[in-house]
């Protein structure tokens, strides 16, 4: 008699482990090459990594923190309302934070490329 197979699992889920292991790897990565460059336009690679790690960190703590807000309403008898999405301020937190990452990396390229051009002009004596 042959076996029945078995139902494949494709129950892959994340958690907030995952999400804050993720962002504290991005935010070392992002860290290390920061302080690892030696001149100013290498080492603004590593920002905008930096200020991704805290925008995943974000969403992942706005996300799960949402998704375990269950209320009880008695009204019309008793209901479990579980709160999936939430209020979006994990996303919005991000697009600040990305803003802000691009607004950062554009200020230190012009004033790397500032830098450069004042010390390849000769001063006049």
């Amino acid at each position: 008699m042959a076996r029945p197979r078995p139902k494949p699992m494709n129950n892959l889920t994340t958690g907030l482990v995952s999400v804050l292991f993720v962002a504290a790897s991005l935010l070392s990565i992002g860290i290390f090459a920061a302080v690892w460059r030696r001149n100013l336009a290498s080492a603004l690679a590593g920002i905008p990594l930096m200020f991704g790690g805290a925008g995943i960190a974000f969403v992942g703590v706005a996300r799960f923190s949402a998704r375990a807000a269950a209320q009880v309403q008695p009204a019309n008898g008793p209901r479990v309302i579980i709160g999936v999405s939430g209020p979006p301020v994990g996303q919005e937190i991000a697009v600040l934070v990305a803003i802000v990452s691009l607004a950062v990396v554009a200020l230190g390229l012009a004033l790397a490329a500032r830098a450069g051009r004042s010390s390849t002009q000769e001063s006049p004596r």
